[in-house]
């Protein structure tokens, strides 16, 4: 009951104190609309409020200089015809005429402009529409007083196909790079392996290879998948445009084992002695490799063609005979050993 009152009696205040400002700014008004400073600045205003329309008046009679933007669309497109280039969608036009007319166009804006394309189809499948046609085409737009300054683009060039497309293999072009602690763990592909391109026939029969914008990407650490957009060919629709290219990417580490020493090419009349017989090596690899390689999958070893440069040091350097792919930094110690070459005994 108590919280009760104590709201109603807090609403009755903040209305007291509305009424009170209220009456307050209402009789300062009233006093300032009577005083003399007020009947100043009425005059005051009345008289900048009249400059103004004036300044206005005398603007819309004066020759003035806009930019205006007219859509563009082209019309009578047969179903079966595919536009295969990006073309300007408006004209950026400069024109002048006195205010009036200008704010008309302002309020009432421009029409898109209709180009037929039946009356510049052709059999090579790609036309040009000039300066001058354009010009034409604006003209038409505008009143008998309006100078045209300037059109842009000034030209607009379309090319179109009958064509179903033509398959083309897609070839990825890039840099890429790891942080030193990972490497790239196969191979660099992409969603798609080949593209179709829509064009004119005489653009399909001079493309080569279809390849993605270049693309460098640096210092990753796990696997990447980047949208990469398709390198452009004037004339021709690529379809997709975009594709997305995966870069394998897998932190790494070391790995050590003993190796036996293998010899090569040595003649069946020879025995060679090895000193020592065996090696450690070491090596980084992807992680997910580390449980999988054996001993087998790694050799070293001697060549019996190395003795000719050895320059009578009876010592050879120890070679990778045989390693996989994905084995990076591969070290051997000792680097080098002693060897015995001893001839036969039958």
């Amino acid at each position: 009951m108590f919280l009760l009152e104590s709201v109603v009696h807090m609403r009755e205040t903040i209305r007291r104190y509305i009424q009170i400002n209220v009456k307050k700014w209402m009789h300062n008004a009233n006093v300032f609309l009577h005083s003399k400073r007020s009947k100043e600045v009425i005059t005051f205003i009345l008289f900048l409020g009249l400059s103004f329309l004036f300044w206005i008046l005398q603007s819309l009679n004066e020759e003035v200089e806009a930019s205006f933007k007219i859509p563009i669309r082209f019309v009578n497109v047969p179903d079966k015809v595919m536009i295969t280039n990006d073309y300007a969608q408006h004209l950026d036009i400069r024109i002048r005429d006195n205010g009036t007319t200008m704010m008309n166009y302002m309020i009432d804006r421009f029409a898109p402009i209709e180009i037929d394309f039946n009356q510049y189809q052709n059999k090579r499948g790609q036309f040009t529409i000039s300066l001058s046609e354009l010009n034409t085409l604006v003209r038409k737009r505008l009143k008998n007083t309006t100078a045209l300054v300037s059109v842009s683009p000034d030209s607009i060039s379309l090319y179109y196909s009958q064509n179903k497309g033509a398959k083309y293999k897609l070839r990825l072009v890039g840099s890429v790079s790891t942080i030193p602690q990972c490497v790239i763990n196969g191979e660099i592909s992409s969603n798609v392996d080949s593209v179709t391109v829509y064009a004119p026939s005489y653009i399909l029969n001079s493309i080569k290879t279809i390849e993605t914008d270049s693309f460098i990407l640096r210092n990753l650490s796990d696997t990447a998948i980047h949208n990469i957009s398709i390198k452009k060919i004037r004339g021709a629709k690529i379809v997709p445009d975009k594709v997305n290219v995966t870069i394998p990417v897998e932190e790494i580490t070391m790995k050590k084992m003993t190796l036996t020493v293998n010899t090569e090419n040595i003649p069946d009349n020879m025995t060679m002695l090895l000193f020592p017989a065996t090696v450690e090596v070491s090596y980084m690899l992807p992680i997910s490799h580390f449980s999988k390689i054996t001993t087998g999958d790694v050799e070293v070893g001697i060549v019996y063609e190395q003795i000719k440069n050895d320059n009578l040091k009876n010592k050879l350097a120890v070679k990778v005979l045989k390693q996989p792919p994905f084995i990076k930094h591969l070290q051997i110690y000792p680097d080098s050993v002693e060897y015995i070459l001893e001839e036969k005994v039958e």
